[in-house]
């Protein structure tokens, strides 16, 4: 499926999405707004975020990073029978830079965040129908979280559509299909040709859900393909084979784990991949205040082997989002030829622990030793280290909740390289502080 069909699909969605809605209006003229189950949406985000050299690790460049952030979005929901829902919402997201300097100030542009169409249980049938640009988030987002990454958090859409199958009461079956375009594919206002994802990707999956009070399995097959766009970029077609599982251990322990195997192709070479990771939980004592949750845990994801003709490296699939840190996604930039949040050829072993105060107040404490799976080539300048020890990252994040409509958190990371970078590679620093209002 090309582009242009999918920009004949979004057409003909938004031709029966206005006709359907003449429908309804007529039918329900003179009727409250409550009645007609119309609901308008409010999200206001604002963060300041800083940190010194997380890119580059070299702190005689003096490259800091020093600037807020404001993401406003507006929404409406309409539900105009209980099984039908339409949805549309616009976002903005600028930013106000204190360093670098030079950055000059654009109020950036305002896009169509979320634009879907959903019907529960059409004639009957025990499945859900939902078309059109919307979030999807499939177990921990391991594989499928963030359908384009360049443009940071300020939106995670996917345009695509989606078939949820009841089976039964514990089993559910997905079905979707998407397609990301560099650029974005509907009209935007103040257009900065902001840029997505570095390729056009097409996603088509198949994941099946098994959940009881106890017990959770997962079952997924993906596959991603990555069109040709330029001379220096690969086209990749990635089979990804996956399942995860939440296990009861003991009363008060489980264990949640997830693993993956990747086959297909990477420009001329064949690939063979894989990615997994697990944690153990200790966790009932958190309903008691002031008394931590503890995690331990580890996560794997295969590096390539330059000596070799096959592509062994990971590829996150639509994943690439700081899950494991906010900080580090940045330093993976000039380890994976300039692709931020790209998680490859990485290892941790971490603890957790988050400590509830109050009802309103929690603390999370992170330490991740970090590994890479492969040695960086000897010829590259970055990492430029000899060793597969990648090195430490601590993260500290207190979160806030003022009241129902008011939350916020603030997040401190630093990371101190290991052998797998060069010998006078610095420690960075990494702050940010976040406000959300939701109306």
């Amino acid at each position: 499926m090309s582009e242009r069909f999918f920009h004949k699909v979004m057409l003909v969605f938004v031709l029966v999405f206005v006709f359907i809605s003449a429908g309804f209006s007529a039918q329900e003229r003179g009727k409250t707004l409550e009645e007609k189950k119309f609901t308008l949406g409010f999200s206001e985000r604002f963060r300041l975020t800083g940190w010194d050299n997380a890119i580059d690790l070299d702190a005689s460049r003096k490259s800091d990073f020093a600037f807020s952030r404001h993401l406003t979005s507006l929404s409406a929901l309409w539900k105009p029978k209980a099984n039908l829902e339409f949805m549309f919402k616009l976002s903005n997201e600028f930013r106000i830079y204190s360093k670098p300097e030079d950055r000059k100030f654009t109020l950036n542009e305002v896009f169509v965040d979320n634009l879907y169409f959903q019907w529960k249980d059409p004639g009957g049938l025990p499945l859900t129908l939902k078309l059109g640009r919307q979030n999807i988030m499939l177990g921990e987002g391991f594989v499928v979280m963030d359908g384009h990454p360049l443009d940071g958090s300020r939106s995670i859409y996917f345009n695509a559509g989606r078939i949820d199958i009841s089976i039964s009461p514990q089993n559910r079956l997905s079905l979707f299909y998407t397609y990301q375009p560099v650029t974005d594919n509907m009209p935007v206002i103040h257009d900065q040709v902001q840029q997505l994802v570095e390729q056009p990707e097409q996603g088509l999956g198949v994941y099946f859900t098994h959940k009881t009070e106890k017990i959770g399995f997962d079952a997924y097959v993906i596959r991603k393909n990555v069109f040709h766009k330029a001379e220096l970029l690969q086209e990749s077609a990635i089979n990804t084979l996956g399942m995860r599982f939440v296990l009861p251990l003991f009363p008060l322990m489980s264990l949640t784990g997830e693993g993956a195997y990747q086959f297909g192709s990477y420009g001329n070479y064949s690939r063979g991949a894989f990615g997994g990771y697990f944690h153990l939980d200790y966790n009932a004592s958190f309903q008691k205040r002031r008394l931590p949750m503890f995690t331990v845990g580890s996560i794997y994801l295969s590096g390539d082997d330059y000596l070799t003709d096959k592509m062994e490296g990971w590829d996150p699939l639509f994943s690439r989002w700081p899950k494991w840190s906010e900080s580090y996604i940045y330093t993976l930039i000039r380890e994976q030829d300039g692709k931020v949040a790209y998680w490859s050829n990485f290892i941790s072993m971490y603890e957790s622990m988050k400590i509830r105060f109050t009802s309103r107040f929690s603390l999370i404490l992170t330490n991740h030793h970090l590994y890479a799976d492969k040695s960086a080539p000897p010829d590259t300048l970055f990492p430029g280290g000899s060793g597969k020890n990648r090195g430490s990252l601590w993260i500290a994040k207190a979160v806030m909740r003022f009241n129902r409509n008011l939350a916020g958190h603030l997040v401190y990371e630093t990371f101190s390289p290991g052998s797998f970078y060069s010998p006078d590679a610095s420690r960075y620093h990494w702050v940010r502080f976040e406000l959300k209002l939701s109306l």
